[in-house]
């Protein structure tokens, strides 16, 4: 039976993640964590087989203490769960030394075969990451900038171009504030706007929000 450790703020969500996995009698969650403060603390003097991480749980300091984690328990598998698919994140995750990454819209199925395939020393990319990524590869030289947004990027964009502020945006997302504003930022700098002003501009010239509204 492999031993997981799992960070996730959310307990309704830690608990069906548990589920999830003790169904299968393959896995038993040694601890659970609320956020990544305790993560290093944890891991002493308890062996893991395997981190279940939600990003948005870890805090400001996700990537770094992925990275800490990693260099810490060289024989712990890393698994990175997150609400949106966006291959940027995923990138960086790999980078920090996490061997793979889910999207949290896929099914616990899915979810159980991302973990056996990090256990076993391979990596794992959520199917709808890896299917953006490809579609990024296959876009021509002069495609529009917009074109390369990930799916969440441009839900995020088509908000905010409707002028919604980003306290709501985050409510109709199930998002936090702060991750809403990353991707405000990442927006901005995607499509080489500086304003919001220009953003709007940008998202009416290229028809991805009704100009009526």
């Amino acid at each position: 039976m492999k031993k997981v450790l799992l960070v996730e703020r959310h307990a309704i969500t830690r608990a069906g993640i548990r589920r999830i996995l003790e169904t299968t009698q393959d896995f038993l969650v040694g601890c659970e964590l609320a956020n990544g403060d305790e993560i290093l603390s944890a891991v002493d003097g308890e062996t893991f087989d395997v981190a279940i991480l939600d990003f948005s749980s870890l805090g400001q300091r996700g990537r770094a203490l992925i990275h800490q984690l990693a260099v810490h328990v060289p024989t712990i598998r890393i698994l990175v769960i997150s609400a949106n698919s966006d291959p940027v994140q995923a990138k960086s995750v790999f980078a920090a030394g996490a061997g793979g990454f889910l999207a949290k819209r896929n099914s616990g199925a899915e979810m159980l075969q991302a973990v056996r395939l990090v256990l076993s020393g391979r990596r794992y990319l959520s199917p709808d990451v890896a299917e953006h990524m490809v579609r990024m590869i296959d876009l021509p030289f002069d495609a529009p900038r917009h074109a390369r947004l990930s799916t969440q990027e441009t839900k995020v964009l088509r908000h905010l171009a409707s002028g919604e502020p980003v306290a709501e945006i985050a409510r109709d997302m199930g998002l936090s504030n702060k991750t809403i504003s990353t991707y405000k930022a990442r927006l901005f700098d995607k499509l080489a706007v500086r304003s919001d002003a220009e953003l709007v501009r940008y998202a009416l010239a290229h028809r991805l929000v009704d100009p009526c509204i």
